[in-house]
C-alpha cells in the first residue's frame, strides 16, 4: 500500500467510526466528501480483489441437483441450485440473468 493509499485508509476508517455523513466529516478537513466517498470505494474494492486473490479455495462448490417427483405429486420446483450452505429452488420460467447474479453474489462460479 502506497502512502497516499494509507493515508486515505485512516481518513476512510476515522470516517467510518464517526457515523457522521462524508460532508459532515470532510468538512473543515482539507478534502472533499466526493474524494472521501471515491477513496472509501476504491479501497472496499481492493480489500475484496484481494480476499478472493488470497483465498481462492475459499469460493464454496456450486452443486445443481435436480428433483424428480412421484408422479402422483407435482415437483415442488423445476431445479435447486445449492452454493455453499445457500439452496436456491427455481420454477420454470426463471429469470436467467438474475439467476447468474444470485449465484455470482453467492460466490459461485462466474
Amino acid at each position: 500500500m502506497t502512502e497516499t493509499e494509507s493515508r486515505w485508509a485512516g481518513r476512510v476508517k476515522a470516517w467510518k467510526a464517526s457515523g457522521q455523513l462524508a460532508a459532515d466529516y470532510a468538512r473543515g478537513r482539507g478534502f472533499e466528501a466526493s474524494t472521501l466517498r471515491w477513496w472509501s470505494s476504491r479501497l472496499g474494492r481492493e480489500r475484496l480483489a484481494s480476499d478472493v486473490v488470497a483465498k481462492p479455495s475459499a469460493a464454496p462448490a456450486v452443486r445443481m441437483v435436480r428433483l424428480v417427483s412421484a408422479p402422483t405429486r407435482p415437483a415442488p420446483c423445476a431445479l435447486t441450485v445449492r452454493v455453499g450452505v445457500a439452496q436456491v429452488d427455481v420454477q420454470r420460467g426463471f429469470d436467467h440473468a438474475l439467476l447468474r447474479e444470485l449465484v455470482d453474489a453467492l460466490g459461485g462460479v462466474s
